[in-house]
C-alpha cells in the first residue's frame, strides 16, 4: 500500500500503486490527444469555459512519462547513496532497461512490418529505416530515421537518458545536487538557442526532430531525477510530511501545469517560431510533474483519490502497450472508413473504440511479451515491471529493502 502520512515505511515492502496510476493517466491522455486530432481538431467548450487545452495538449503525457522515468530509475541510486551502500549493478541496470522496452517495441515493429508486406496495411520499410527503428534510431537527429510507428520517436530520447543516468546519479549528493539543476538548465537553453536559428526556416516536423533531442528536455529529466532525490531523503528521515502539507503540494503543481497547458495551446501558432515557451514549456512541465510524483510518493491522500484507482493502476501496468499500439490502431481505423460510418463529430465514438482495442491488445502484449521477458533473473512476482528495489538509508544497518514502483 501507499506509505501513510507522516510515517516512513522503514521496515517490509512499501508499495506506490500511485504513480502506477500516474502512468496510466499518462498513455490515456496520449491516446485521447491522438484521437481528438484525428477525429478533427475542435474546440472543446462548456458553456464559456473552454477545456480544449485538456485535449490539444495531451501530448503532455509524453513529458510526464519522462519525468515519472527520471523519478522511479532514480530512486535505487538516491537511496543507496544515502546508505553509503554501492551503486546498483550496471549489467543489471542495463539488463532492466533492456527487458522492458526491447521485447514489446522489437514485436510490433515485426507484426507492422509483416502486415505491410504480405496484406499492404501500412508501408514497408527500406533496409535503412528498419535497422535504424532496430536500433532506437528514430529520429535521433542526423544519424536518425523515420520512426515505423510515429510515436516511438520518444523512445530514442528516452534511451538516451537511460545512456546517462548512472554519471548524473553521482551528483545526488549533498552540495552537489544543485550543480546538477544548474548544468540541466544551462545545458537546455544552450541546445534549444543555439538549434532553433539552425532550423528555424525549416518545415516544423524537422524543426521538433532537432529542438526535441535529449539536450533539449534535460531539464525535464533532472526534475524527477532531484523529485527522487528528495523523497529518498524523506523516507530516510521518516520525514514524508502531513497530508495537508502533501495535497497543498500536489495542488500547487497541478496549478501550473494547468496555468502551462493553457499558455502553451493559445500560443501554439508562434511556439515553434522562437515563442518564450519554445525554450522553458518543457522545464516548468517538467518541475510540475516532479512535484506532483514527490507529492505522490510522500502520500497525498488526494492523489490517492486522483490516481490510485483500480482502472488507471491496471492501465499503467499495461501503459507501454498503449503507448506502441494506439495509433497504429487508429490510423487502421480511419483507413477502413470508420469516421466516415461514424457521420458527424467522431470523437465520442471513436475514443472507446480506439481505447478498448488498444488496452486488448496492451493486455496481450503485456501478458505473452512483457511478463516472460521482465521476469527472467529475477524473484517470481506477479508484476515485475511495477517494482524496484530502493534501500532505505535508515535501515541499512539491517540491509532491509522496500519496493517501489517503477517503470
Amino acid at each position: 500500500m501507499a506509505a501513510n502520512p507522516g510515517k516512513q515505511p522503514h521496515s517490509g515492502i512499501g508499495e506506490l500503486p500511485v504513480l502506477t496510476g500516474v502512468r496510466g493517466f499518462a498513455a490515456l491522455w496520449v491516446l485521447v490527444y491522438h484521437v481528438w486530432v484525428e477525429a478533427t481538431p475542435r474546440l472543446m467548450m462548456l458553456g464559456p469555459l473552454d477545456f480544449t487545452p485538456l485535449f490539444s495538449v495531451g501530448w503532455a503525457g509524453v513529458d510526464i512519462f519522462f519525468t515519472l522515468s527520471a523519478f522511479l530509475l532514480t530512486l535505487p541510486y538516491a537511496s543507496r547513496q544515502l546508505a553509503a551502500a554501492p551503486a546498483p549493478s550496471l549489467r543489471n541496470y542495463w539488463l532492466r532497461r533492456v527487458q522492458r522496452i526491447l521485447p514489446a517495441y522489437y514485436a510490433q515493429m515485426l507484426v507492422l512490418v509483416v502486415l505491410a508486406a504480405l496484406w499492404g496495411i501500412g508501408n514497408v520499410p527500406g533496409i535503412k529505416q528498419f535497422v535504424g527503428n532496430l536500433l532506437l534510431l528514430n529520429n535521433l537527429g542526423p544519424f536518425g530515421v523515420e520512426p515505423i510507428n510515429p510515436v516511438t520517436y520518444t523512445l530514442a530520447i528516452e534511451f538516451s537518458f537511460y545512456l546517462i543516468l548512472p554519471v548524473l546519479a553521482l551528483a545526488l549528493r549533498p552540495g552537489r545536487w544543485p550543480w546538477l539543476a544548474l548544468g540541466a538548465i544551462v545545458v537546455t537553453q544552450i541546445w534549444r538557442h543555439w538549434m532553433l536559428p539552425l532550423v528555424i526556416a525549416e518545415p516544423v516536423p524537422l524543426r521538433v526532430i532537432a529542438l526535441e533531442q535529449l539536450p533539449g528536455r534535460l531539464d525535464q529529466f533532472v526534475a524527477g531525477m532531484l523529485a527522487a532525490y528528495a523523497y529518498s531523503i524523506a523516507v530516510a528521515q521518516g520525514r514524508l510530511g502531513d497530508a495537508r502539507r502533501n495535497d497543498a503540494l500536489l495542488l500547487a503543481a497541478l496549478l501550473l501545469f494547468a496555468l502551462l497547458l493553457w499558455a502553451i495551446h493559445y500560443a501554439s501558432s508562434q511556439y515553434w517560431d522562437g515563442h518564450p515557451l519554445l525554450f522553458v514549456w518543457h522545464g516548468l512541465a517538467g518541475l510540475a510533474t516532479a512535484t506532483i510524483l514527490y507529492a505522490s510518493a510522500c502520500g497525498s491522500p488526494l492523489a490517492r483519490r486522483l490516481f490510485d484507482n483500480m482502472p488507471l493502476r491496471w492501465l499503467g501496468l499495461v501503459s507501454f502497450g498503449v503507448y506502441l499500439w494506439h495509433l497504429p490502431i487508429l490510423h487502421w481505423l480511419v483507413q477502413a472508413g470508420v469516421l466516415r460510418a461514424i457521420g458527424g463529430y467522431g470523437l465520442p465514438w471513436l475514443l472507446p473504440l480506439v481505447l478498448a482495442l488498444s488496452c486488448a491488445i496492451a493486455a496481450l502484449s503485456y501478458r505473452w511479451i512483457e511478463l516472460p521477458f521482465l521476469r527472467r533473473g529475477r524473484p517470481r512476482a506477479a508484476h515485475p515491471q511495477a517494482s524496484t528495489e530502493m534501500i532505505l538509508a535508515g535501515d541499512s544497518r539491517n540491509g532491509d529493502v522496500a519496493r517501489e514502483s517503477t517503470k
